[in-house]
């Protein structure tokens, strides 16, 4: 993974794991305790005949621990968000969860852990931590399907979906970004704790570094080392994000290698921004917003933001250039 600083990768998996697991997993399990939509009773017995998790040996290699941290925490916000299923009793809306979260009332407000300053012991603490919450959400799911509340496949079914998404993440944040511009301050000043707000699992990520694209400056993404690319949002990376013709052009010529092989013509007046994605910040660009999609919802204009314009080889709304890119068989470009 080429980490240059661990710290702030576990520190980022800490904040993630602590707000999933108390406004998300335990504020909603609250909830339905509170009401009697999943008793409590029923929750201890579902806990009592699951198998007991254990805890899988650590890598020894710091990146390799950090890494399968990752890849767990990625997999349980997945897991803890399949729980937004529909129950047979009622329709949970967020907005029903937002006492036992403490949102209103500070007395409620769900305890957060406490993790070592030392990052082998903390990392311990996280995988310790990461093990209960997984253990919780699969009691959960049983739990809810045993009473009836939830049909069997209803959770592998959610899960199926959220990790089909992809790209269409990317799509979400750009568009409440042009909709909502507290959104779009707080995305650009703290873009993986923004995302959030619109339940996106992290994937691998350690920062995730935005970048708008205005009249002034155009942004492109592009890794250098490897092909570092946050999956969860922005899909699986192009085929020719991963060569060495197009990672070592958009650094040496960007304006040209965009107007060669993507068609896409920057004015000269317009600055090129070349952002190198890393294990440490991985980047996303918005897209500006399209001329005359005023009147669009939010959901339509999501529709205009495609995987290229993530990472800046085109523009929302604008069909990219993809056929034309093969057909020339890029000449030697990428």
């Amino acid at each position: 993974m080429h980490l240059v600083d661990p710290d702030a990768n576990v520190a980022a998996i800490v904040a993630d794991l602590e707000y999933f697991r108390r406004k998300r997993l335990e504020a909603r399990l609250l909830y339905m305790l509170r009401r009697g939509y999943l008793p409590f009773a029923t929750l201890l017995k579902a806990a009592q005949s699951s198998p007991a998790p254990e805890q899988a040996p650590p890598e020894s290699d710091l990146d390799d621990r950090i890494k399968a941290l990752q890849e767990r925490l990625n997999a349980l916000v997945t897991g803890i968000l399949s729980l937004q299923v529909p129950i047979r009793s009622a329709s949970i809306a967020i907005e029903d969860t937002r006492l036992e979260r403490g949102d209103y009332d500070e007395r409620f407000r769900l305890a957060r852990n406490t993790y070592p300053e030392l990052l082998l012991e903390r990392i311990a603490v996280v995988e310790q931590v990461m093990l209960d919450s997984e253990f919780l959400v699969a009691t959960a799911q049983r739990a809810l399907i045993e009473s009836g509340e939830v049909q069997p496949l209803a959770f592998d079914e959610r899960i199926d979906a959220l990790r089909s998404l992809g790209w269409r993440n990317g799509a979400r944040i750009v568009a409440r970004a042009w909709v909502d511009p507290g959104f779009k301050e707080r995305l650009i000043t703290q873009g993986r704790e923004t995302v959030r707000e619109l339940d996106i699992p992290p994937g691998k990520l350690g920062i995730l570094g935005i970048a708008e694209n205005t009249e002034n400056v155009h942004n492109v993404v592009v890794c250098t080392l490897c092909s570092c690319y946050p999956h969860d949002l922005l899909g699986n990376p192009p085929w020719w994000y991963r060569t060495d013709g197009y990672k070592e052009r958009v650094i040496s010529d960007a304006r040209g290698m965009l107007e060669k092989a993507f068609d896409l013509a920057i004015p000269e007046g317009v600055e090129i921004r070349v952002h190198d994605s890393t294990s440490d910040v991985r980047w996303l660009v918005i897209p500006q917003r399209p001329p005359g999609t005023e009147g669009l919802s939010e959901e339509e204009l999501a529709q205009l933001v495609t995987p290229e314009s993530l990472v800046g080889t085109a523009l929302a709304g604008q069909a990219p250039a993809a056929a034309t890119v093969v057909a020339r068989g890029l000449e030697g470009i990428v």
